[in-house]
C-alpha cells in the first residue's frame, strides 16, 4: 500500500476525480474504476484525505426534505454580550432551522443560512421583528435563495505533493460539470421518516459515518438501516452528491462576497467568473432581491490576485461587488434539526426560540 510520500500528485488527482463521480463510500465501484484494491481505497479515503487537508461533505437536497434555503444578515444590539449572540444562534440551530452562522469582521454582523419549511416564512419574519422590539437585534435582512451551487475542490489547480495551490490566474480553465452540485428552489412534501432523517443528519455531521455506526446509535438492525439508506435516502435523491473541499490549511481565510442588483447577462457573467475561481465553495442567488452571494475559502496570499481577477473579469459589475471576512473562530455549520420533525411534518414554535432571550437579565426583569 502506497504511503503518503509515495503517492504522486497525478495519482491523487485521478483518485479525487473518481471519488467525485462515485462517492467515497462505494469502495467496490471505486476499486473497479481505479484498479486499486478495496483496502487501499478505504485507507486513502480515511487517512490520506485528512493528511492532504481535504474534507468530504454531502450535499443534501433540502427540497426533498420539504425545506427551502434562506439567507439572513443579523445585527445584534451592541449592549449584548458577545457570548449571548453565539449562544442564541446555536439555540436557533435546535429550534429555528439554522444551518450555518458566521460573524463578519470587522463590522460584527452575522450571516446565517436557514433551511426552513416555506409555510413558516411569515412566522419567522414576525419572530425577527419581535426580537427588534425586544432590543435583541437592531436590524435584519432575509431573502429566499432560489438556487445554490456547491463546487468541489479543483484538483487541476492544486499540487498535492507540495500541498500548495498552483495555477495561473490569467489562464484559469473552465470548471468541469462533475465539480458542480446544484440545488434549485423546489420543494415537496417529504416522503421520509425519522430513521431517514437520522441518516441524513449523521452524514451531514460526518460524510464518512458508516451505516453500521448509525445502526448502533439508533439501536436498530444494520439491514433495516441500510434499507432506509438505499431505498429512501439514495433512491429519492435526498443526497445529491459528495463534495470535496480544501480545509483552508493554516493560512486559509473565509470570504463572504455579495453582488447587489444583478440579473440577466450580468448574472451569467458573474456565475461564470466565480465558477472558474478555485476558491469558491458555494454561490447562491435570490431572484426577489437580485442578490448574488459567494462563499470563498482561500489562502490570504491570494486575496489581491483574487480581487484583481474580479476587477479585470467583471468591468460592468465590479462597482457592485462587496466582500467581508468571516471570523473562522466564530462560525459553525449544523445538521438538519431532528427535534423539529414529528409525525411526518416539520414544526416551529416561536416561544421555544424566544425562551433563550429571557436569559438576558434586563429582559427577564420585564417579563
Amino acid at each position: 500500500m502506497l504511503s503518503l510520500k509515495e503517492l504522486s500528485s497525478e495519482d491523487f488527482s485521478s483518485f479525487m476525480r473518481a471519488v467525485k463521480l462515485l462517492g467515497p463510500k462505494n469502495y467496490t465501484a471505486l476499486s473497479k474504476f481505479t484498479g486499486l484494491p478495496v483496502e487501499t481505497i478505504r485507507h486513502r479515503i480515511k487517512h490520506l484525505f485528512v493528511k492532504k487537508g481535504i474534507g468530504i461533505h454531502v450535499h443534501v437536497d433540502h427540497g426533498k426534505l420539504g425545506l427551502v434555503r434562506y439567507w439572513l444578515r443579523l445585527k445584534f444590539a451592541n449592549r449584548l454580550d458577545e457570548n449571548f449572540s453565539v449562544n442564541f444562534l446555536e439555540h436557533l440551530a435546535n429550534y429555528g432551522y439554522l444551518e450555518y452562522y458566521g460573524r463578519l469582521i470587522p463590522r460584527g454582523d452575522y450571516i446565517v443560512y436557514l433551511a426552513l419549511p416555506p409555510r413558516f416564512e411569515l412566522n419567522y419574519r414576525a419572530m425577527l421583528s419581535r426580537l427588534i422590539d425586544m432590543n435583541v437585534i437592531e436590524d435584519y435582512s432575509m431573502c429566499r435563495v432560489n438556487w445554490i451551487r456547491y463546487l468541489s475542490m479543483r484538483e487541476d489547480c492544486y499540487d498535492f505533493k507540495k500541498a500548495v495551490w498552483s495555477f495561473n490566474w490569467d489562464d484559469l480553465p473552465i470548471i468541469k460539470s462533475e465539480d458542480i452540485s446544484i440545488e434549485e428552489d423546489t420543494f415537496s412534501k417529504p416522503k421520509l421518516d425519522e430513521v431517514d432523517l437520522w441518516i441524513v443528519a449523521s452524514l451531514q455531521a460526518n460524510a464518512l459515518t458508516s451505516i453500521q455506526d448509525i445502526a448502533k446509535t439508533l439501536k436498530m438492525q444494520y439491514k433495516k438501516v441500510l434499507y432506509h439508506f438505499k431505498e429512501h435516502v439514495i433512491k429519492n435523491g435526498i443526497i445529491k452528491r459528495y463534495i470535496l473541499t480544501w480545509n483552508g490549511g493554516v493560512d486559509g481565510e473565509k470570504l463572504f462576497v455579495i453582488v447587489k442588483d444583478i440579473y440577466g447577462e450580468d448574472l451569467k457573467a458573474l456565475e461564470k467568473t466565480f465558477y472558474r475561481i478555485p476558491f469558491t465553495f458555494f454561490d447562491a442567488y435570490s431572484t426577489d432581491t437580485k442578490l448574488y452571494m459567494a462563499f470563498m475559502l482561500m489562502p490570504i496570499a491570494h486575496l489581491q490576485n483574487f480581487l484583481n481577477f474580479i476587477f479585470k473579469s467583471l468591468p460592468k459589475v465590479r462597482d457592485r461587488v462587496f466582500y467581508e471576512l468571516v471570523d473562522s473562530n466564530c462560525s459553525r455549520a449544523f445538521a438538519i434539526p431532528l427535534e423539529l420533525y414529528r409525525d411526518g411534518q416539520w414544526r416551529f414554535n416561536i416561544s421555544h426560540v424566544l425562551r433563550k432571550v429571557y436569559e438576558i437579565p434586563e429582559i427577564a426583569s420585564k417579563k
